[in-house]
């Protein structure tokens, strides 16, 4: 037991004076090294080179920027100014190509034909949502009637000679549930 006793508190002392030594805290990585702030340099901005195409406008003309983001659109989708206009500079294999796949005869209205189509999809999808925010059963539309009385009223009235219609109906009144009542059923 004493040579126990002496292996633990020998282990116990080289280990706590050894984390006191520097060297052993940056071999295991308990000393915290931060960058250097005079070691670090800032980098010179970006800067773009002037372009020496471009000048100022003339006073008085037009300015060159009053494009419409439909030309813009259509400028970056065919690569020139409109459809329309390119359909003279279009090679005959580009013509082919456009008519073979219907670009020629694309309806104006698509965006609201793929509207109409999908908003059965979105219908489901809140139909499936409001199941789950709304999970309790919803109470039948109407009064309901405690059949048991009304046949007892109907027969009473019968018996006297009365009309059937007369008297008060019989109603099952609901009681109110709490919040959370039916949650784990």
């Amino acid at each position: 037991m004493n040579k126990k006793a002496a292996a633990i508190a020998l282990a116990t002392t080289l280990s706590l004076g050894l984390s006191a030594c520097g060297n052993v805290k940056d071999a295991v990585g308990y000393t915290k090294e931060s960058p250097d702030e005079f070691a670090v340099y800032k980098r010179a901005p970006l800067s773009l080179p002037p372009e020496y195409s471009l000048r100022p406008p003339a006073p008085g003309s037009s300015r060159p920027d009053t494009v419409s983001p439909k030309t813009r659109a259509q400028e970056a989708l065919l690569g020139s100014k409109s459809a329309s206009a390119t359909q003279g500079k279009v090679s005959m294999g580009e013509q082919a190509l456009l008519r073979k796949t219907g670009a020629l005869d694309a309806d104006p209205n698509i965006r609201q034909i793929v509207n109409r189509e999908t908003s059965i999809y979105i219908e489901e999808s809140k139909s499936f949502t409001d199941d789950l925010m709304f999970w309790q059963k919803k109470p039948e539309p109407g009064t309901v009637v405690d059949a048991t009385k009304e046949t007892q009223r109907i027969r009473e009235n019968q018996a006297l000679g009365k009309d059937v219609t007369e008297g008060e109906v019989p109603i099952v009144k609901k009681e109110r549930r709490a919040l959370f009542e039916g949650l784990f059923d």
